[in-house]
């Protein structure tokens, strides 16, 4: 086993996270996957043990440049994650506490809002590893030193993910538009009626494509109901 430094860059979707511009915060941000595009995976039991690690753990910008253990400059601090929880099968996800009058606030809400693709998280860790075959396992994480905002995090793609999914609402149908459907599925399916245009009307083929659309077959509404 060994002890290294970890710090996670390279790669970059979507799902957005509750925003809130005037307190500065965003909601449900993935701040660790549980692979890496550098060939190291984190156990979920890992990810558990750490998540009191990462409470409150602070915000930069960018990754320092040289020694990752280096103090980070104040211009540097962005905020801190709070609320930090594990999500099985994808990862840690928390919600991002920022300062929204930092110099680069603006950039990263049109992100969050319009392309979170473009920027997310990368920790800097201290962590136990053991090598197998070609791929690093992170057994224990000793510190976390920050989490910090890059334009290629290695272990996410993007600010949110997929950790929230959107409700999908069933699309209400007006009746015109079920008449439409029944006179479509009347006439190019090839659906008997089962019930008698009116002999009151005239069998022109216009007023027959009216008797339809008020009077459709019990197949085509049926399914109508289904596909509505």
């Amino acid at each position: 086993m060994t002890t290294i430094t970890l710090r996670e860059y390279v790669n970059t979707a979507q799902t957005h996270g509750r925003i809130d511009r005037r307190r500065g915060i965003i909601n449900g941000v993935k701040i660790l996957g549980l692979t890496s595009r550098n060939n190291r995976r984190y156990p979920l039991e890992t990810l558990t043990e750490a998540i009191p690690l990462y409470q409150n753990a602070k915000v930069n910008l960018n990754h320092p440049d040289g020694n990752p253990t280096e103090p980070r400059r104040y211009q540097d601090r962005f905020g801190l994650v709070r609320n930090v929880r594990i999500i099985e099968n994808e990862g840690l996800f928390a919600d991002f506490h920022f300062n929204p009058k930092h110099l680069y606030a603006e950039q990263l809400l049109w992100d969050a809002e319009n392309a979170p693709e473009n920027v997310g998280f990368s920790h800097n860790i201290e962590a136990e590893v053991v090598q197998e075959n070609d791929t690093q396992i992170v057994q224990k994480i000793l510190a976390v030193r920050s989490v910090d905002l890059v334009a290629d995090p290695a272990t996410t793609q993007g600010l949110f993910e997929s950790c929230e999914q959107k409700e999908v609402t069933q699309p209400q149908c007006c009746n015109s538009c079920c008449k439409l459907i029944e006179k479509i599925l009347a006439e190019n399916l090839h659906l008997t009626t089962t019930q008698p245009v009116p002999t009151t009307q005239p069998t022109t083929p216009q007023s027959r494509e009216q008797a339809i659309i008020e009077n459709p077959p019990d197949n085509a509404k049926s399914f109508v109901e289904i596909i509505t």
